[in-house]
């Protein structure tokens, strides 16, 4: 019995870090048309979303999961510290970096010409940039969003050139995880003095 609500507590406790704290800064909505390709085959369709910054409230772990693309240019996406995806990459590939609070530093670019790079924070610059998608569950995983990167190909505006699913995983217990915390001792307390009254 002690070894059951002990693995409940942990379970509750260690779980409860796990929440999210991934924000869409300065975010305006945005309708687009032409989402198809490998992406879609993966997300489905998509033809709403936001362009904005991604930024964190906390420190943790960002992870982005390469999902298709569709595109005429060799497109990539980056962490500023190192670590890409590239079309090369296979479906599902991931890759991931530690992250303070704040900005998330990763870019979007594509080989045309002398190559473009798109980064978070930077300014929209139509159609070139990516759009926040709203996160789903599919084959690779759960993402708290995708992101759909539009190179600077000026033909089109379908923000299906590049695609990651992204996920952050704060370090930093939520307040909540405190009062599950009080409740799991509260509850081992219980269980030993009963386990005492019935000796």
């Amino acid at each position: 019995m002690k070894r059951i609500i002990l693995g409940i507590f942990l379970t509750v406790i260690l779980g409860g870090t796990q929440a999210s704290a991934l924000e869409i800064q300065n975010s305006s909505a945005v309708n687009f048309s032409g989402y198809n390709g490998q992406p879609h085959s993966v997300t489905g369709a998509q033809s709403t979303g936001f362009w904005g910054s991604l930024s964190t409230n906390s420190a943790g772990n960002f992870s982005a999961t390469y999902l298709g693309n569709e595109s005429g240019y060799v497109n990539s996406f980056s962490f500023g510290s190192g670590g890409s995806l590239q079309e090369s990459n296979s479906l599902g590939d991931t890759i991931s970096m530690s992250v303070g609070t704040g900005l998330v530093d990763f870019s979007f670019s594509d080989n045309s010409g002398s190559g473009h790079t798109f980064a978070n924070g930077d300014q929209q610059a139509l159609p070139f940039g990516f759009v926040v998608l709203e996160g789903q569950t599919n084959q690779y995983g759960t993402f708290d969003y995708l992101l759909g990167f539009n190179d600077s190909y000026i033909g089109d505006g379908d923000y299906d050139d590049f695609v990651v699913g992204v996920n952050f995983v704060s370090a930093v217990p939520e307040p909540e995880t405190y009062a599950m915390l009080l409740a799991g001792l509260g509850l081992l307390s219980f269980v030993a003095h009963r386990r005492k009254q019935n000796a």
